[in-house]
């Protein structure tokens, strides 16, 4: 799923809005648990940000600067804290500190600088600053591997998730506004294969195909922009499981409604048959027993805040998941335990939307960097660390707003217009926004001993 949030660096001087959250992840009845180091850096550095914007708007602008790069020092990963910090020192005319600022973008690969940004304007001509600037258009230029795979010509759908089979050569594509999924046959011929609000479904998230037990799996949840959206509605979350070849409903669980906000966003399918489900607002991960009609509360923990892709071995011991907010987490599904993947120098894990395993690697969609971009991380020998990261794919012109996809043979293919900024919270287009036709990109993945490489 699609999260947005102001970007610092291009019009601070019109106001920010923080990104802060919660101080610490909440148990379903509201009790804080104990913290984690990792959860308390950002924690740290969420409240510095937010003392630091506060500061800004009063004209207080060294307390500004202070607090900005207390936030960015805490949490070093995070582009709108380094951005925000860069702005502030543009403003205070400070060129090395602002080149400094632009550097460390550069050396992670995220940024959105925008030459036109009359905050930098007196800081243009300067040689460190105009050096550090090309660094940065170096760093983050597009990468255009992926090709146009599958396409959807209905403007209107709204896209989230695909799922693929490989005995039929069949795409499923899943629709949050319209609440339906269609299937794309191998000649590009497009059907539904699940209708609009059938079966009491919702607004279509991830989806997961278990293919050896012919059962397609999806994350629905009910919310506003979805058609068909009534009060009675809020706060349903659930997991479908559908017959792949007949369309016909085998699974439908929803998860029993409580006074929490919910949004079931994607689903892993372990090699048992048990399906995993993320919700990223309570946060928890789910399960849905393989014989069972239960949405179950699996587990939670403090580094869990905005819980998104999920992927698991092939042995069924570990699940690799995408937390927007904290990274890449580690979990040990029989012990219940987390653990944060710790990251090589110069390497983000933030932002990170779809999640999935080739060859020993992680491959993820990472919409929440500027740019976005689908990316290659080098795990190290026992799987608990970050190497190295290579961006397989940064192609802002077409792939705009990508969210989930799916690995198919050596290559990852992935929603490239999902258009969560086309449509508002009530389902309506956004004045000054374009439609664009469902548009899902394959990038080829070659072998992950590519990793090994220097």
């Amino acid at each position: 799923m699609r999260r947005t949030s102001t970007v610092a660096i291009a019009g601070l001087t019109a106001g920010l809005i923080g990104v802060a959250g919660p101080a610490s992840a909440q148990q379903a009845n509201g009790s804080a648990v104990s913290t984690a180091p990792q959860a308390d850096s950002a924690s740290a550095a969420r409240a510095a940000y937010r003392r630091g914007i506060a500061a800004y708007r009063q004209g207080d602008l060294p307390t500004a600067r202070a607090e900005m790069r207390r936030a960015a020092e805490s949490w070093p990963t995070q582009q709108v804290y380094m951005e925000s910090a860069a702005a502030l020192a543009a403003v205070a005319r400070d060129t090395s500190d602002a080149a400094a600022w632009l550097d460390r973008l550069a050396t992670l690969g995220v940024g959105a600088f925008a030459s036109g940004d009359t905050t930098f304007n007196a800081l243009a001509g300067a040689p460190s600053f105009d050096s550090a600037v090309a660094r940065l258009k170096r760093a983050t230029a597009p990468i255009s591997n992926g090709r146009v795979a599958v396409t959807v010509a209905d403007t209107a759908f709204h896209p989230e998730g695909i799922a693929f089979d490989p005995r039929t050569g069949r795409w499923f594509v899943g629709s949050v506004r319209q609440r339906r999924i269609v299937a794309v046959e191998r000649d590009g011929a497009t059907r539904d294969f699940v209708s609009s609000g059938a079966d009491g479904i919702a607004g279509v998230f991830g989806m997961a195909a278990d293919v050896s037990r012919r059962t397609l799996w999806v994350a629905t949840t009910a919310l506003a922009r979805m058609t068909g959206y009534s009060a009675a509605d809020s706060g349903r979350a659930g997991v479908f499981g559908y017959d792949m070849d007949s369309g016909s409903l085998r699974r439908r669980v929803w998860l029993r409604p409580d006074s929490a906000a919910h949004t079931f966003g994607d689903v892993a399918v372990a090699p048992n048959g048990d399906v995993y489900v993320s919700d990223s607002q309570s946060p928890w991960i789910l399960k849905v027993p393989r014989a069972g009609d239960t949405v179950e509360r699996f587990m939670t923990h403090p580094l869990f805040r905005s819980l998104q892709g999920m992927a698991i071995t092939s042995d069924g011991r570990t699940m690799y998941v995408a937390d927007y907010s904290h990274g890449l987490l580690r979990v040990d599904l029989a012990a219940r335990t987390a653990s944060a993947l710790q990251a090589a120098s110069g390497v983000t894990l933030l932002g990170i939307d779809g999640l999935y395993l080739h060859d020993g690697a992680l491959i993820a969609v990472q919409n929440g960097v500027t740019p976005t971009r689908v990316v290659r991380f080098c795990l190290d020998r026992d799987g608990h660390g970050v190497q190295r990261a290579e961006v397989l794919d940064r192609s802002p012109a077409t792939a705009d707003e990508p969210t989930l996809g799916a690995i198919v043979g050596d290559s990852v293919f992935y929603v490239a217009t999902s258009q969560w900024e086309t449509f508002d919270d009530a389902g309506k287009r956004r004045v000054g926004t374009v439609a664009r036709p469902v548009t899902v990109l394959g990038a080829p993945l070659a072998s992950a001993r590519a990793c090994l490489a220097p």
